[in-house]
């Protein structure tokens, strides 16, 4: 059978397309339909999972898991937000209101039946691929209006083992790599949009291309191989460039089990679709490659693996403690979540009672993760003997996480535990560590510490900018409009440290005396100047607008004048000047086509704000986030592509940049971009040009949501 996703918005269905007993025809059967959502960020794509007896679904974050869903490889609903402080959603409503799990794999019986939660975490996965050996990986996508926050995340490959979790979070509230109730990418590789990935199996290339994970970029029209080295219970990864174009909107490839030949598709969003051939002429032989040898890791990490399924009985409790202690991180992963999967009460005691230290920390993890509030005096005593000095920079971090895990799950400390433990990390902090400090902040902003604002503010004013370019500088430099951009915004980095602590500070309700009011209000006009994703500068705004709401009325004009204070720019736009006659698609690409030499760009700067482009569209850091950046469009579109966007905006609506229709019971009308119901509520953004001002409506009371026809950008600019 041939299994296809049709994915529209609002709906998705997998398809079964069989032979009829009729050499020139096939049935058609949709076998699946409870997987709601659908359009850009629904499910997206279905393959064969390595038992060879079911199939892998691979969906986006905004997929809901199926209806009904009763099995996981991780413990049932484990997946919860964790956000110590209140995380803030985008800046420009984008998922506002997606929760955990977000982006996942769900393994499904070949009739769509009995749905299993395999692997979540994911922002938007387009696409897996299954290794000769029976391994899972992904490429996932980036936020990239989050570029040059904190919380940003590139795109990349992740091994996507039995119960995996990648920390994929809404808004600012994506978990950092170093959480240990994640696990870590395979690789990164940039900003880009991930589309399909394969393997090289069964293709007649040399053999490190047979091995080869090969990943698709439809934005910067790159084919990468991944070539996989075991290392441990997973691998390291190298890549190279496969194939590249100017543009190649890639979308998918395959390997042709007839011919041996890769078969990669272009197309999307307007642009001209082709499938193209690969085939290779060198000298090398391109007999099939030996599969390889598993590491003796990765065959305790599968053999662990068995554990996570339904009829794994209580046994799996001693089969899977001993290796909470294991130096490799996948492995103490796998073995965590085996020990989850059972009922805490056969295991509490053992948690609290375990002496080894890197078990300790995973046994007290998984306390924390599945345990009841009545368990959090026990869990914190045991937490309090843990000697901070034994531990090794990456178990700093992870206490402190597992403090913050705790408090989310278990419940806040009561007054005087609070405060001793906020006094126990006032002497660690600061630790010299960036991370190490960002986390310790965070915990004590929420334990009500009154010294850290004090210790965040001198942090903050000597607090250097990141090292390294904002994004890969080699791919980036096959496109001069990206590459341009990224030197202006390395100009203006943003000091991603100073967010992060600033982002917790607004939050703090102890410690403020006036001149540390007037301190941190400061900031935010240096911030200004930070240049970044669509989102970054609303970010920024929105922690000032939050904070501003803490501070007594008294002192609130005076540090609202004082933080909203924005340098010149100097820029003064002239009106645009030409015949002022309708135009089409044609008569424009008449006017430019093969015309392009002598262009002034200081003019097209002007025009750009002239005509209020710059209202609603960034380019090389520049400008609003309500609709896409086009920073590098030339990378991504086609001339006619492009004049057709700008000549007639609402013939393709990105799902990214739509609006909806909403009609409620009472027969109310609004128009603007919803986010999910969260708690029975769903807000609503119904002024393009101030994203974050929002409404709120009972969920109980919208009769009916659909898609609106008509894009945000008006008509007829161009003319």
């Amino acid at each position: 059978s041939l299994y296809a996703v049709v994915n529209e918005k609002g709906r998705t269905g997998l398809w079964r397309l069989r032979d009829s007993n009729n050499d020139d025809a096939y049935d058609a059967e949709e076998f699946l339909l409870s997987l709601p959502g659908g359009g850009e960020h629904g499910p997206h794509s279905v393959l064969v999972a390595p038992d060879g007896k079911n199939l892998l679904v691979v969906s986006g974050n905004h997929t809901r898991l199926p209806v009904g869903m009763a099995r996981a490889r991780a413990a049932m609903n484990s997946w919860q937000e964790d956000q110590l402080v209140p995380r803030m959603w985008d800046a420009n409503g984008h998922a506002r209101g997606i929760l955990a799990p977000g982006g996942h794999i769900v393994l499904v019986a070949p009739d769509g039946t009995n749905p299993e939660l395999w692997s979540a975490g994911y922002r938007n996965t387009f696409d897996a691929a299954v290794s000769s050996a029976g391994e899972i990986f992904t490429y996932d996508s980036d936020m990239e209006w989050d570029m040059g926050a904190p919380w940003y995340r590139p795109t990349r490959f992740c091994h996507a083992t039995s119960g995996s979790e990648f920390g994929w979070r809404s808004g600012s509230g994506k978990w950092p790599v170093y959480y240990p109730d994640s696990l870590p990418a395979l690789l990164d590789i940039g900003p880009g949009s991930p589309t399909g990935t394969t393997f090289g199996t069964g293709a007649k290339f040399p053999a490190k291309y047979q091995r080869a994970l090969f990943g698709c970029d439809w934005t910067f029209g790159t084919l990468y191989a991944l070539h996989l080295t075991p290392a441990g219970a997973s691998y390291t990864a190298v890549k190279e460039e496969f194939v590249s174009g100017r543009p190649l909107p890639l979308t998918d490839m395959l390997i042709h089990p007839g011919d041996g030949a890769m078969y990669f598709a272009v197309g999307g969003r307007g642009t001209q679709s082709a499938v193209y051939r690969v085939t290779y002429t060198g000298s090398e032989s391109t007999a099939p490659a030996a599969p390889e040898t598993p590491t003796a890791e990765a065959t305790l990490r599968r053999e662990i693996e068995t554990l996570h399924r339904e009829d794994a009985g209580p046994g799996a409790l001693d089969q899977a403690w001993p290796h909470l202690d294991h130096p490799d991180r996948f492995i103490r992963f796998a073995a965590r979540v085996a020990v989850e999967r059972q009922p805490v009460a056969l295991w509490s005691a053992r948690a609290l009672a375990e002496g080894r230290p890197r078990a300790r920390l995973e046994a007290l993890l998984a306390l924390a993760r599945m345990g009841k509030p009545e368990q959090l005096q026990p869990w914190l005593e045991v937490m309090g003997h843990i000697a901070w000095e034994s531990l090794d920079p990456a178990q700093k971090l992870g206490l402190v996480r597992l403090y913050g895990v705790g408090i989310c799950r278990l419940g806040r400390p009561e007054a005087a535990a609070a405060a001793a433990l906020a006094s126990t990390f006032e002497a660690r902090y600061p630790s010299g560590d960036r991370h190490l400090d960002r986390e310790l902040c965070r915990l004590l902003v929420a334990l009500g510490s009154a010294p850290v604002v004090e210790k965040s503010l001198r942090l903050m004013s000597t607090a250097t900018a990141d090292e390294g370019e904002l994004g890969d500088v080699e791919l980036l430099s096959r496109n001069d409009g990206y590459a341009g951009a990224i030197r202006r915004l390395n100009t203006h980095r943003p000091n991603q440290q100073q967010i992060a602590l600033a982002y917790c500070l607004q939050y703090a309700e102890a410690g403020w005396t006036p001149a540390l009011r007037e301190q941190f209000f400061a900031w935010f006009q240096s911030a200004s100047a930070f240049q970044g994703g669509n989102s970054l500068k609303g970010f920024i705004g929105n922690i000032r607008k939050a904070a501003l709401e803490r501070v007594p009325e008294a002192e609130r004009g005076l540090l609202d004048a004082l933080s909203s204070a924005r340098p010149a720019t100097g820029i003064v736009y002239t009106p645009p000047q030409g015949p002022g006659r309708e135009q089409t698609v044609d008569s424009v690409l008449k006017v430019v086509e093969g015309k392009l030499d002598g262009r002034d760009l200081a003019r097209g700067r002007n025009l750009f704000g002239a005509t209020a482009c710059i209202a609603c569209h960034a380019f090389a850091g520049e400008g609003g986030g309500v609709g896409p950046d086009l920073t590098g469009v030339a990378g991504r579109y086609t001339l006619r592509d492009l004049i057709e966007n700008i000549v007639e905006p609402s013939r393709i609506i990105s799902d990214q940049y739509g609006s909806e229709k909403i009609t409620t019971r009472e027969g109310g009308v609004l128009i603007g971009r919803a986010g999910a119901p969260v708690d029975g509520r769903v807000q609503i953004a119904m002024n393009p040009f101030a994203p974050a001002d929002t409404i709120t409506i009972q969920a109980a009371d919208i009769q009916s949501r659909e898609p609106h026809p008509l894009s945000l950008m008006p008509p007829g600019l161009i003319n």
